[in-house]
């Protein structure tokens, strides 16, 4: 009896923790095209780039110029982070079609593509609710097969995360210490230009190893004023 009541006792002292300020908090993490937009306020340039439903992604949000691009499913669910590249830049085996055949974009032409899932793609319908994945870096791998090229490419950022991508252009994961996903980033070589969705002001860009003056785009899922 008085085992039962200690047990008892132990298990409503950690939930009333977890439930009260004395655990750690929920992590909250952005679904909706409006939670992004809550934590990205350069979302609010971005505008749907057509009308009809792509089965498997939803509909595109983006913006004139390099930018990570969004699909948006049923109940405004983001389901998927992609960047268009146009055939110049060469063929990298993270890319959506296989090498030498790009695909043909309205209004842009011959390119290639990376999408990165973050909702089942084989629920992403006209209609219905998609299948949400966890933002974890193991569960988007698994979901994602061209992420097992991923490497962690920086030590942690504070307010950021670990940053983790590929030799070339691709769609950079950052990454918290627990393997969450934090967000995304897009690096854009200077000789692109500016555009106001980047996190540099214009005329200011960063210098990255290896890589020269680049400007950077972050689209967080966690607002980065909660990370550490």
């Amino acid at each position: 009896m008085k085992k039962s009541l200690m047990v008892t006792l132990v298990f409503l002292a950690t939930a009333t923790m977890l439930a009260g300020g004395g655990g750690m908090a929920e992590r909250k993490v952005a679904r909706t095209l409006g939670e992004w937009r809550a934590i990205n306020p350069a979302l609010t340039q971005y505008q749907p780039l057509h009308q009809h439903f792509v089965p498997g992604m939803g509909i595109h949000w983006g913006a004139p110029g390099p930018h990570l691009t969004l699909c948006v499913g049923p109940g405004n669910i983001v389901t998927c982070v992609e960047v268009i590249y146009p055939p110049a830049i060469g063929w990298h085996p993270w890319f959506d079609q296989p090498e030498g055949k790009p695909m043909e974009l309205e209004g842009f032409g011959p390119a290639y593509t990376q999408h990165i899932y973050i909702a089942d793609p084989a629920t992403i319908k006209p209609g219905q609710r998609p299948t949400l994945l966890p933002l974890t870096l193991e569960a988007l791998r698994k979901a994602n097969p061209a992420l097992k090229q991923y490497e962690k490419i920086s030590e942690y950022v504070p307010k950021m995360g670990y940053h983790y991508g590929v030799k070339g252009p691709g769609i950079v994961l950052v990454v918290s210490p627990e393997g969450q996903i934090n967000g995304f980033e897009l690096i854009v070589p200077v000789e692109q230009g500016w555009y106001p969705w980047f996190d540099q002001p214009k005329g200011k860009p960063m210098e990255l190893p290896g890589l020269g003056k680049v400007y950077t785009q972050h689209l967080y899922v966690v607002n980065p004023a909660t990370l550490p």
